[in-house]
C-alpha cells in the first residue's frame, strides 16, 4: 500500500465514548483501535480520563456483585437451592480484587492491546493557563454552569495540547463534550470529532478510501441483489436469534412472561442527503478494508403471558389462563463489514470475511395484554 501523509499523528478517546461503546474493549470499533499498535499513530489516554473509566466501570462492577448475590439469595430462599450449592456458585461468580483494581486491570490490558500511551497531566498541562481559562470562562468552562465540574476535562485538555506541542503532533479527540468541542475550535493541535468512525476514517489513506467508497456506492454494492447483502441480512437474524428480549406491558391482572422470542421482518440502511448508503472505512491494510454501515432493524416479537389475581381470603395467586402476543419493534445498530478482495472487479469477486452486528432488540412493548378468553373458553367446553 502506497505511503500516504496523514495530518495526524495522535488519537485520544474520552470516558463518554468509552461507556457509549459499552467498555466492550474487544468487539466493534473500539476492537479496531488495535490497527494503531504497530502504527506511526500514537494513541494518547490522559491519567484524568483514565481515573473517569476506572470510576464508571467499578460502578458496574458493582452494580453486578450485587446483581449476583441477590440473585444467590433469591435462588436459596425461593428455589430452596441448597447453601453448599450457593456457596460454590457465589465463588464461581466471584472475582478478587476491588472494583477499582478491576476496571484498572481492564483498562490497563486494552491499552497493551491497543498500544496506548498515558500522559501524565502533572508533566505537561499549563497551570497558570488552566486558572487564566478558570476565571476567563474560557472552553471548556462554561458560563451558567457550576465551573469547578470542568476542571477535569481542561486539565485533560491542557494535557493533550503540552504533549502534542512538545512532540509537535496534532491530535485527534474523540468526544461528543461541548465543552471539548469548543476548546477544540481555538485549539491549533486538537481536532475534534464526535464519533470514533469518523476519527478512525481519518487516519485511512485518503485517495483509497475515497475510490473504495466511490466504487461502493456508485456500484451499489449496498443497494441491490448481491451475495453481500444476503450476508449482512443473515447476520442480522444471527444476532436476533436466541436473544432474550426484555418485555413491557401493563395489564389489570397480575402477569408473568416467558418464552419470549424475535423473528427479522426487513431493516434498511441509513442514507445521506443524496439517498446513498453511509459507509465509513474504519480499516485498511494490504489484505483487507472494514467498513461501518448503519441500520435500522424491525422485528416481530413474540411472549407468553400468564395471568392471576389475589385471591382476597386466602391470600393466594389464581391462575387466569395465558396469552401469546406479538409485537413489532424497531432498533438501530452499527454493522462492521470485513471484506477482502480485488475492490476494482466485480462484487462477486469481494469475500466478506466477518459481519460484526453491534447491537440487537434489546426490549419489546406489548401495551396492554390479557388472557386469551377465547382460548379459555374453548379448553372449559372440550
Amino acid at each position: 500500500m502506497e505511503d500516504i501523509e496523514l495530518d495526524f499523528g495522535a488519537i485520544t478517546i474520552d470516558n463518554a465514548t468509552f461507556k457509549g461503546e459499552g467498555y466492550r474493549f474487544y468487539e466493534g470499533l473500539l476492537a479496531q483501535m488495535r490497527q494503531f499498535k504497530e502504527s506511526p499513530v500514537q494513541v494518547l489516554q490522559t491519567d484524568i480520563v483514565h481515573n473517569e473509566a476506572i470510576k464508571h466501570i467499578g460502578q458496574d462492577v458493582s452494580r453486578t456483585r450485587s446483581s449476583v448475590e441477590q440473585a444467590l439469595r433469591s435462588a436459596n430462599k425461593q428455589l430452596k437451592i441448597k447453601s453448599a450449592a450457593i456457596d460454590n456458585a457465589r465463588e464461581l461468580l466471584s472475582v478478587e480484587g476491588s472494583e477499582a483494581e478491576i476496571a484498572e486491570a481492564r483498562l490497563e490490558k486494552y491499552y497493551e492491546y491497543i498500544g496506548a500511551d498515558k500522559i501524565d497531566s502533572g508533566e505537561y498541562a499549563d497551570l497558570p493557563k488552566l486558572m487564566e481559562m478558570y476565571f476567563a470562562t474560557e472552553a471548556p468552562f462554561e458560563t451558567g454552569k457550576d465551573k469547578k465540574n470542568e476542571f477535569p476535562d481542561a486539565i485533560a485538555l491542557l494535557a493533550l495540547e503540552g504533549w502534542a506541542e512538545e512532540n509537535d503532533v496534532n491530535i485527534i479527540a474523540v468526544s461528543q463534550d461541548k465543552g471539548w468541542k469548543n476548546y477544540a475550535e481555538e485549539s491549533a493541535r486538537i481536532t475534534l470529532v464526535s464519533s470514533l468512525a469518523e476519527a478512525l476514517e481519518k487516519f485511512q489513506p485518503h485517495n483509497k478510501v475515497a475510490s473504495i467508497i466511490a466504487h461502493i456506492r456508485e456500484d451499489s454494492l449496498l443497494d441491490e441483489d448481491n451475495h453481500v447483502l444476503d450476508e449482512i441480512e443473515q447476520a442480522i437474524i444471527n444476532s436476533i436469534d436466541g436473544y432474550d428480549v426484555w418485555v413491557e406491558a401493563s395489564s389489570y391482572m397480575h402477569f408473568e412472561w416467558e418464552d419470549t422470542s424475535a423473528n427479522y421482518i426487513s431493516h434498511e440502511f441509513d442514507n445521506d442527503d443524496k439517498g446513498l448508503v453511509k459507509v465509513r472505512v474504519v480499516s485498511i491494510n494490504d489484505e483487507a478494508i472494514v467498513l461501518k454501515v448503519g441500520a435500522t432493524v424491525e422485528v416481530e416479537v413474540e411472549a407468553s403471558f400468564d395471568f392471576s389475581v389475589r385471591d382476597s381470603i386466602d391470600k393466594d395467586y389464581v391462575g387466569m389462563g395465558g396469552n401469546v402476543c406479538t409485537t413489532t419493534e424497531s432498533y438501530h445498530t452499527d454493522i462492521l463489514l470485513t471484506l477482502t478482495g480485488d475492490f476494482s472487479q466485480d462484487f462477486d469477486d469481494i469475500e466478506v470475511t466477518e459481519i460484526e452486528v453491534l447491537e440487537t432488540i434489546g426490549h419489546a412493548d406489548f401495551g396492554e395484554v390479557e388472557p386469551d378468553w377465547r382460548n379459555e373458553y374453548e379448553d372449559e367446553e372440550l
